[in-house]
């Protein structure tokens, strides 16, 4: 085969797959390891790729848009939302961001009592919203829930903007719970866009304690704009895939608690 059609056959696979382990090209195309380590090089030196340990992942060009977002990984999602639910307990306030993941979360948390939910994130305002609140303290029935105001974004449906910045320095929350673009040890929890990694920034800064929503996907990637450090984060929960086994074992060995569903 080729250079260039191995070239071709790894780009491939990743569009795919998003990561592929350096055994699984060595015998998709029949070629050596040495072969394979020198194509991984010179595609990585173009930015094609991004060499990983044990393989090699796909270079994240544009983020997909919310819409689809939404459709993917559904049930992986549910799972990371059902685990992290369990994590909160009465009397909380939480940050939640503006995710396809959250937006998930938020019927999760429609099943908890006595939460103070801040969001910026129209979707979860709306789902929250549903449940009605006992008592005349606002409590009891279900959470309260309190919508960033702001721009509107006409992408992603949340507000954002110095008005929802300057909102969110009025709390101090417990918990911040975000669903970034990429999570690693290396490059900690990043974002492909600028206002949301602004919004996330201004959260974890007003929260005790940061919890990461991501789903096998996102593990080892990394977006543009970076909002804290693998040490900052308490938590990270995700799905067990063996494609993320290494990059899982080095967050742990940064000292992030990896919750696995």
């Amino acid at each position: 085969m080729l250079q260039e059609d191995r070239f071709a056959r790894i780009q491939s696979l990743l569009s795919t797959l998003d990561r592929v382990r350096t055994e699984q090209l060595i015998q998709d195309m029949q070629v050596s390891r040495e072969t394979v380590r020198l194509d991984l090089l010179a595609l990585e030196s173009m930015g094609l790729v991004r060499r990983v340990h044990g393989g090699v992942a796909r270079v994240a060009q544009e983020e997909p848009p919310f819409v689809q977002r939404q459709t993917q990984r559904v049930s992986e999602k549910r799972a990371i939302a059902k685990a992290a639910a369990r994590r909160l307990v009465p009397g909380q306030m939480v940050f939640v961001d503006a995710g396809s993941t959250t937006a998930i979360l938020a019927q999760e948390l429609c099943l908890l009592s006595d939460l103070v939910v801040v969001t910026n994130s129209l979707t979860v305002a709306l789902t929250l919203s549903g449940v009605r609140p006992a008592g005349p303290s606002g409590y009891g029935g279900g959470s309260r829930v309190i919508l960033l105001g702001g721009d509107i974004n006409p992408d992603v449906p949340c507000t954002f903007g110095e008005a929802t910045l300057h909102e969110i320095r009025r709390y101090r929350a417990d918990v911040a719970l975000l669903s970034p673009f990429g999570m690693g040890a290396e490059h900690g929890v990043t974002f492909f866009d600028a206002h949301e990694a602004s919004v996330a920034t201004a959260m974890i800064e007003q929260s005790a304690s940061l919890q990461v929503l991501a789903d096998y996907g996102k593990i080892g990637m990394h977006g543009r704009y970076a909002v804290a450090t693998a040490a900052q984060t308490a938590a990270v929960l995700t799905n067990e895939h063996e494609a993320n086994a290494a990059s899982l074992d080095a967050l742990r060995a940064a000292g992030v608690e990896v919750v696995t569903v």
